[in-house]
């Protein structure tokens, strides 16, 4: 996380970080239990990490890694769409 973001959480970095673990698990759980809105929720999310460190201006790097992991997200968002949603339109 960068500086100029960390003064703004009103608490600490460590917490935070620790709170991102848990959304960042349960966003798995979801993709794995309804991939359309999981996928979503996750190229939502790497779209949101890869704008805060390029804005910031570091780790372009891994900005970039990130971008390509939502494009990745938002295809496999779109290619759940014809899936079953449930056991009675098989």
């Amino acid at each position: 996380m960068s500086d100029s973001l960390a003064h703004l959480l009103p608490i600490s970095t460590d917490t935070f970080m620790m709170v991102v673990g848990v959304i960042e698990i349960i966003a798995g759980i979801l993709v794995f239990v309804k991939t359309r809105l999981g996928a979503t929720i996750v190229a939502v999310w790497l779209l949101a990490i890869a704008l805060s460190l390029i804005f910031s201006l570091s780790y372009l790097d891994v900005a970039v890694r990130d971008l390509v992991m939502a494009i990745g997200a938002f295809c496999l968002a779109l290619l759940s769409q014809n899936e079953p949603q449930n056991e009675n339109t098989k």
